[in-house]
């Protein structure tokens, strides 16, 4: 990961009800439908799920140029996001596409499977939540690893609450994908490197590993959202638009970089925080 944003006030680019979301949606439910193929055998008269290839069918790619983060209620201006930087030659991955259908994910293995010997249905449940959970959790922070830009979409859906100065999300995976851009180590690419001879990113020690705080039994989040600087929706969108046909991929990044000042920003709102 080299540099991350958030956006306030995204203004969709393509029409509210565009089959291609909807296809979009339907795409990404698919990966998790069929599970047959990933049992690989039994041991101890148990069926053994193949953990990587599930992961390998939910994440099909192995680098992103951008991670997408976002509320579930916001699937629809993420995918739209989406859809408008991939058709700039950039591969653009929408957490929800994951996280999104978990709980389909679960109750397929579930119904597939059966409690270990002396195991009780509930804790059986209890373990498949964790088995996938984790899968999941961890793929999501490789891909952000490996993926250059981060942006998390913010709206009062992702972000719903503030205690004191500090947001806060009811969003387990906001708060895991937040924290963990903050703590991933940031690389810069080949081609700024080379055009930047010398320059390199501040590293940023130590991390404040927050409690959690309860809320009309709702689980809030920090939002570790400090150091993304802010986009509008807006100016985000009339930049979008305005790319000649001539901007694909990385150079897409640059030009969205230095439209914004993206990079210095990001650094500075790093470097500026005490954790």
């Amino acid at each position: 990961m080299y540099v991350g944003f958030e956006i306030e006030h995204y203004q969709p680019i393509h029409q509210p009800h565009d089959f291609s979301i909807h296809s979009y949606i339907q795409d990404a439910k698919m990966r998790v439908d069929n599970l047959a193929q990933f049992f690989i055998g039994s041991y101890n008269q148990c069926s053994v799920l193949d953990a990587e290839a599930l992961s390998a069918k939910i994440f099909p790619e192995t680098k992103y140029d951008v991670f997408l983060s976002h509320s579930h209620a916001d699937q629809r201006n993420a995918i739209d996001l989406a859809l408008a930087l991939s058709e700039l030659g950039l591969n653009v991955f929408v957490d929800s596409t994951v996280w999104g259908y978990f709980g389909d994910l679960v109750a397929q293995i579930i119904a597939k499977t059966r409690p270990l010997d002396k195991e009780t249905k509930d804790s059986h449940t209890h373990r498949v939540y964790a088995d996938v959970h984790m899968m999941l959790a961890s793929a999501l922070h490789r891909t952000i690893a490996q993926a250059e830009t981060f942006v998390f979409v913010r709206s009062e859906k992702s972000v719903p609450v503030s205690f004191g100065d500090r947001d806060r999300t009811f969003s387990p995976w906001i708060y895991s994908e937040l924290q963990f851009s903050f703590q991933v180590q940031h690389t810069m690419p080949n081609r700024i490197r080379e055009r930047l001879t010398g320059a390199t990113l501040d590293s940023v020690k130590g991390f404040n590993n927050l409690g959690l705080e309860s809320m009309q039994h709702l689980m809030a989040f920090r939002a570790f959202n400090d150091h993304l600087p802010p986009v509008q929706g807006a100016q985000l969108r009339e930049w979008l638009v305005q790319q000649p046909s001539t901007n694909r991929g990385e150079t897409v990044l640059d030009a969205l970089y230095s439209r914004f000042n993206l990079p210095s920003k990001y650094q500075q709102q790093r470097a500026s925080l005490t954790m």
